[in-house]
């Protein structure tokens, strides 16, 4: 049985996907945080860092630990030091980013995939 409508249908499907990816991946990019930040921030890390690493790379960047998202890579974290956001990175966090319009889980499988990219790329 040939339907030409579903080739038509699936590639709408696939281009909407596309789509919404890029537009996913500006906006994590533009919630990145400076290195110079400092205030709450969500903290993300390596998909395999347990909560016991992140949390003490928190406390050895400075910062408070708030809380921990649905995943233990994930942390919402403050500070008053100024560079906070680039003494977390200094200690392993793929980067820092203010309040996100998306998922704390959805940004840091955004936030992962951007940071691959920039050492790939040299970004």
């Amino acid at each position: 049985m040939n339907l030409p409508g579903h080739k038509f249908f699936v590639g709408l499907f696939l281009g909407i996907i596309v789509v919404w990816l890029m537009v996913m991946v500006m906006l994590v990019r533009a919630s990145a945080l400076a290195p110079e930040a400092t205030g709450t921030m969500l903290a993300v890390f390596e998909p395999k860092t347990t909560s016991d690493q992140a949390f003490a790379a928190i406390a050895n960047s400075g910062g408070k630990p708030i809380r921990q998202s649905s995943f233990s890579f994930i942390w919402v974290v403050s500070g008053d030091e100024a560079g906070l956001a680039g003494k977390l990175k200094a200690n392993g966090a793929l980067g820092a980013y203010r309040e996100l319009p998306i998922s704390p889980m959805i940004a840091g499988c955004f936030a992962y995939a951007d940071a691959k990219v920039s050492t790939v790329f040299g970004d």
